[in-house]
C-alpha cells in the first residue's frame, strides 16, 4: 500500500524533482541512500504508533519502508509472507485499513468430508474485519502526520547534496 505525494502540488517540490533528474547517478544514489536512511525511521515510527491492535501490527505495520526514487514513496503492508490464517498483507491490507460495511456477510461453499463425500458450509467471512472508515485507520492517518515532514526532508536532502557536489565536498 504505497503512499506517494503528487510532484505537481508544490513549485519547490516540482523543482526538486527536476533537479534530481538533472544530477549525476552518483549524486542520485547518495540522495536515495540518505532519504531511505532518514525517512524510514520516521515512517516506521508513525505506522507503529497508529497500529493499535495486534492484527494492525501484523498486517499494516509489517513491511513498512521507504522506497527511494523521484519522488520517494512511503510503503506499508508490503509483506508477501502469509500470516497463520493465510492472509497476505500485500494483497489484503486494504480490508484492514478501510474495514467493512457488512460484518455479517456469509459465504457458502462446498468442501470434501473425511469419508470422501461433499457438504455445503456457510461461514461469516468478514466478521473479524474492523468497522468501515473512508479515511483509513492506520496508514493514511500516519501519512497525514509524517508526510509533510518526509517531503520537506526529501527536498532538503536534494538541495544539500547538490550544493555539496558543487562545492566539491
Amino acid at each position: 500500500m504505497p503512499v506517494q505525494p503528487s510532484v505537481h502540488s508544490l513549485a519547490e517540490f516540482k523543482g526538486a524533482a527536476l533537479a534530481l533528474k538533472a544530477t549525476t547517478r552518483e549524486i542520485r544514489n547518495d540522495i536515495n541512500r540518505t532519504t531511505r536512511a532518514e525517512g524510514a525511521s520516521w515512517w516506521k515510527d508513525a505506522i507503529t504508533r497508529k497500529a493499535t491492535s495486534k492484527m494492525d501490527r501484523l498486517v499494516l505495520a509489517k513491511g513498512a519502508r521507504m522506497q527511494p526514487g523521484n519522488p520517494a514513496r512511503a510503503i506499508a503492508a508490503s509483506s508477501r509472507r502469509p500470516l497463520e490464517d493465510g492472509l497476505v498483507p500485500d494483497t489484503d491490507a486494504r480490508a484492514w485499513e478501510f474495514g467493512t460495511t457488512e460484518p455479517q456477510h456469509q459465504d457458502t461453499y462446498s468442501r470434501r468430508t473425511k469419508g470422501g463425500g461433499s457438504t455445503r458450509v456457510t461461514r461469516h467471512v468478514k466478521r473479524q474485519l474492523p468497522a468501515a472508515t473512508n479515511r483509513g485507520r492506520v496508514v493514511y492517518p500516519a501519512w497525514a502526520e509524517v508526510g509533510p515532514r518526509l517531503v520537506s526532508m526529501w527536498v532538503q536532502v536534494i538541495v544539500r547534496k547538490i550544493y555539496e557536489s558543487l562545492e566539491g565536498k
